[in-house]
């Protein structure tokens, strides 16, 4: 089991634009530059909430130059997950025979993970970290497949989850059914593994067009006026959401161009 979604990892085209977009959006906070050379990709970490943001741009070929070359505008790489005993994980994944790379303490699982394909795992130690910007904590990331049954049996068996605790999901207004997948105990961080039911609508197209793989991610705020306000003053139409100035947003969009091709859903706390 794992303690919460630690971290997002984006692929861009210039790290430094996303950061940017990031910081003017949201309030993260810039913390480090570096190479990952796993990724063969340079490297530029944000804290977001109580969160990592890591921004990868291509130093050459890769899993990172192949991700965009497919995915031309960057999105959502793949999801961190912390654990607190990184040794004990590790042996964990050596006694099911899962393929990973260990570089500067983090655990790297390719989309080699599931049959299907599409989901990047990074796992490092948790930590307790204050809340930085605009956003409290991710605690959700989307990933469209096609049988979302096998898949969260998959990730429960190979990550030694509590299958008992999944809980099903469906929506008729996105068309979607699934599972969340839940990484932790308390059920508070979830993989949301879904299948998409209607090809015309936006997640149906993404589906359509990338197959298998991550779509968006999920964050509570108690900031959303402000995160209102700043969305449709940097991209008007860019909070997709209630626009009644006299309320609290209960829940909302970002569109993904604010944000360096990733959507975020936000959900007021």
């Amino acid at each position: 089991m794992f303690n919460n979604i630690n971290t997002i990892q984006l692929v861009t085209n210039n790290n430094d634009l996303v950061c940017n977009q990031w910081q003017k959006l949201l309030s993260a906070q810039k913390v480090s530059q570096d190479t990952v050379d796993t990724l063969n990709a340079k490297r530029t970490i944000l804290y977001a909430g109580n969160a990592k943001v890591e921004l990868l741009e291509q130093l050459g070929d890769g899993e990172v130059a192949k991700f965009l070359s497919s995915n031309p505008r960057g999105g959502l790489f793949s999801v961190g997950l912390s654990t607190t005993n990184l040794e004990k994980f590790t042996a964990s994944l050596d006694s099911k025979n899962i393929s990973y790379i260990t570089e500067k303490e983090q655990i790297y699982i390719d989309e080699t993970l599931t049959t299907e394909g599409g989901l990047r795992v990074v796992v490092s130690t948790f930590e307790k970290n204050e809340i930085s910007g605009l956003l409290n904590r991710f605690f959700e990331v989307s990933y469209l497949v096609s049988s979302p049954d096998t898949i969260s049996s998959e990730l429960a068996t190979k990550f030694r989850l509590n299958q008992a605790n999944f809980d099903l999901t469906e929506s008729k207004e996105f068309g979607f059914t699934g599972f969340h997948t839940y990484i932790n105990d308390s059920c508070t961080d979830d993989i949301e593994v879904i299948h998409p039911l209607d090809e015309t609508n936006t997640m149906g197209r993404f589906f359509k067009n990338k197959g298998p793989s991550l779509y968006m991610c999920f964050a509570e705020s108690s900031n959303m006026n402000e995160i209102r306000s700043r969305a449709n003053e940097i991209l008007p139409g860019g909070w997709i959401g209630s626009t009644d100035e006299n309320t609290i947003p209960e829940s909302a969009f970002l569109h993904p161009k604010l944000l360096g091709g990733v959507m975020v859903g936000v959900k007021g706390k």
